[in-house]
């Protein structure tokens, strides 16, 4: 089944509200589009904007009801918990610094979360809304977008398959250049990045560097265990980490290395990984997403193509596009929506219906303690206990 252009027979869609994403939003229009190439989500409310009017003006562009246009995301998940026919779900996708209220207010309306990473800032809100959501199996889910690309699936195929042997090493890095010219003439969406106020105690490490983190969980099953990071500041003016490097030790004794930037010339978004095992390895880049290398031992290099025959069986569900005809971020994005689809469908098994781990409130607070034990260890120049608390 082609995941986004299969419309026939019809399938149950989903009404879904939005906290933020008014006009000015950076990141809110690319869930709507992938809502969009998905077809299983229509908005039918939200609170978009602390602004009244900016508000009232994204509901309007939405085609909304005028009473299910909320001023404040409070009243929103008070009288969507009240109505015969509420929402199904609502989509978070403000700033760092305003997910947890929000997340904590729709939860314990009963209402279904689909969150921004990352999760929250503090590891003591993460571990909250993991409660409110396991107290009531509520569905809680992670936008980590690039679990959505085929060939990222198709790797993760693979070394669950054994096909590269024993894993001995995992590399990721996430690489982007917009800081490097300096802090001046920053637009609004980006500088916000560097304010410990709005991103948390990490810049760099939490915006992308959690997506880098959370890839290789993905791919390889494992969990990590213990890290020894080095968060670095090297644009004048930026107040957070714009570069990172962290050293990672896995469950079983499996070594890996992430390495983020915000200021890295010549990568515009530069997410790329290599899983190096005994019989093989793998490589991946999100800017040629298409393309899987595997270069076995003592044998040709293969490069895996999107849509063709030999992906593994799975990769093809997730595949929309014939072989050739680019998919990208959006489709990803798209992807990952169609599977908080088939989870939602499921009602209470909601954790067990697809076929690919869904990136859940567990890996969110992963992505949380992420940060927290990377400050640690750069401020102690020390290895620490990746924390379960």
């Amino acid at each position: 089944m082609a995941r986004l252009t299969d419309d026939i027979p019809g399938q149950r869609r989903f009404k879904v509200g939005m906290v933020g994403g008014g006009l000015g939003a950076y990141f809110a229009s690319y869930h709507r589009a992938a809502m969009r190439l998905c077809n299983r989500f229509d908005i039918v409310a939200g609170a978009f904007s602390s602004d009244a009017d900016k508000c009232r003006e994204a509901g309007a562009a939405f085609s909304l009801e005028p009473d299910r246009i909320y001023l404040s995301f409070a009243d929103m998940a008070a009288a969507e918990s009240r109505r015969p026919d509420p929402i199904d779900a609502v989509i978070i996708v403000t700033p760092n610094h305003l997910h947890f209220e929000p997340c904590r207010l729709f939860l314990q309306a009963g209402i279904p979360v689909i969150c921004d990473k990352p999760l929250v800032n503090d590891p003591q809100e993460a571990h909250e809304l993991a409660r409110l959501a396991e107290y009531n199996n509520t569905f809680f889910a992670v936008t980590y977008t690039y679990q959505g690309y085929p060939m990222v699936r198709d790797a993760r195929s693979r070394i669950q398959a054994g096909e590269l042997g024993d894993i001995r090493f995992m590399y990721v890095e996430y690489l982007l250049e917009w800081l490097a010219p300096g802090v001046n003439g920053l637009s609004k969406s980006l500088a916000w990045r560097g304010d410990p106020q709005k991103a948390g105690p990490t810049g760099a490490l939490g915006d992308v560097g959690t997506h880098a983190f959370n890839m290789l969980e993905f791919l390889s099953g494992q969990r990590c265990t213990n890290l020894n990071a080095k968060l670095s500041t090297v644009v004048p003016g930026w107040g957070l980490d714009d570069t990172c490097v962290v050293q990672l030790e896995f469950e079983g004794g499996t070594d890996g290395l992430l390495w983020a930037s915000f200021a890295a010339p010549g990568h515009r978004n530069g997410l790329r990984f290599k899983i190096v095992g005994s019989k093989a390895s793998l490589e991946w880049c999100q800017e040629s997403p298409e393309t899987l290398l595997f270069t076995p031992i003592d044998g040709a290099d293969r490069i895996y193509r999107r849509g063709q025959s030999d992906n593994a069986a799975q990769t093809l569900t997730f595949t929309s596009l014939p072989a050739g005809n680019t998919e990208g971020y959006l489709e990803a994005l798209a992807v990952l929506y169609a599977d908080f689809a088939e989870a939602l469908d499921a009602g209470d098994s909601w954790r067990t219906a697809t076929s690919v781990p869904l990136p859940d409130i567990h890996e969110g607070v992963r992505g949380v303690l992420l940060s927290q034990a990377c400050v640690e260890s750069s401020r102690r120049r020390a290895w620490v206990v990746f924390p379960e608390r």
